[in-house]
């Protein structure tokens, strides 16, 4: 009897998994905290695209309800004099509780290069030390401090984007609910919709038994290390794709990449589709045969490239305003700094 074929793995993402199982061959079968932040920073090191040139790179920090939250700005090179240029508030990923700014040094500049945009990446609180909704205040705070000093970073307040890879794509998806300030474009890449007790996706059946990098154990472990017993999973902000109709009809316009091979590959479909259904020009873009991660890992993988080439279009495309469908509030004041 023969086996059974699994799902199509285009080349570039094989050949990838197979580096990873050699390349961390050797790596604690239960590491701790710091061993899992600093092994995520070795792999987006060694198979990262390639630091796109910028013309500056500067570290901030903007005024939030638990202190300081830490911002990295990059700059494009110095093109067409005083032109202000779209503003991207970026929301790195780790299951809340890895990723930092170092480790996602060059998807940051590959945005900044292809969308001809300034990029104020996030360097939100981390679980497990800090809980929800401790991220997700940080996160409101970068993108009203960004908004307020548009201007004054050479960014176009009227082509503001929030974008976020996995958890981060969760936390820029609760940030775009959360916030009044007028965001003409979110991107979530593979982005965890649902923490819900009763999620029932069958990707992550499928999918998440490692073959192909991210584990439902992955997902459920960073849920119960971010989240306190206590807190509401079956509603939004906490799982976003559980928002009311009224807040998800006033989503700005919405790019969705999903991954065929991402145990989160179905939650992320389902997002797209529920803003669909409340009036929000949103669109999923399916990439076939990849994993979870594969933009994080576009030294490796061409598709992730690719996607980093279309998103640098998005951005530069991107503008605020009503659209087909678009509603967008008032930002009250916001603290400048």
């Amino acid at each position: 009897m023969s086996r059974a074929r699994g799902p199509w793995v285009e080349p570039d993402t094989a050949a990838l998994l197979a580096a990873m199982a050699r390349d961390f061959a050797g790596a604690p079968a239960e590491p701790t905290v710091d061993e899992r932040r600093q092994g995520l920073n070795i792999a987006a090191d060694l198979y990262g695209p390639a630091p796109a040139p910028v013309g500056r790179i500067e570290d901030r920090f903007a005024p939030g309800p638990h202190g300081p939250v830490p911002v990295r700005i990059y700059w494009p090179p110095e093109g067409e004099g005083e032109r202000l240029r779209p503003l991207v508030v970026h929301i790195h990923g780790g299951g809340w509780v890895l990723g930092d700014p170092d480790g996602y040094a060059r998807v940051c500049r590959a945005y900044c290069a292809a969308g001809d945009c300034v990029v104020v990446d996030v360097d939100y609180r981390r679980a497990p030390e800090h809980k929800h909704p401790v991220a997700l205040d940080d996160c409101l705070a970068a993108l009203a401090w960004a908004a307020a000093n548009a201007r004054a970073l050479g960014g176009d307040p009227a082509r503001i984007v929030v974008t976020g890879d996995s958890a981060g794509g969760h936390l820029a998806a609760a940030t775009c609910q959360q916030t009044s300030i007028p965001v003409a474009l979110q991107i979530l890449v593979y982005p965890v919709m649902s923490a819900s007790a009763r999620a029932d996706f069958p990707s992550r059946r499928a999918l998440g038994d490692g073959a192909y990098f991210l584990r439902e154990f992955d997902i459920l472990r960073a849920e119960s290390e971010y989240f306190s017993p206590g807190d509401d999973r079956e509603s939004a902000p906490a799982s976003p794709l559980l928002a009311s109709a009224a807040v998800l009809s006033r989503q700005p316009r919405t790019v969705v990449i999903t991954a065929s091979l991402d145990p989160l590959c179905d939650e992320g479909a389902a997002y797209a589709k529920a803003l669909k259904r409340a009036g929000v020009d949103a669109r999923e873009w399916r990439i076939r045969g990849t994993i979870h991660g594969f933009v994080l890992f576009a030294g490796r993988i061409g598709k992730g490239r690719d996607i980093i080439r279309r998103i640098g279009r998005a951005v530069s495309g991107a503008r605020s305003g009503p659209g087909r469908f678009g509603l967008f509030r008032r930002q009250p004041s916001a603290p400048r700094g």
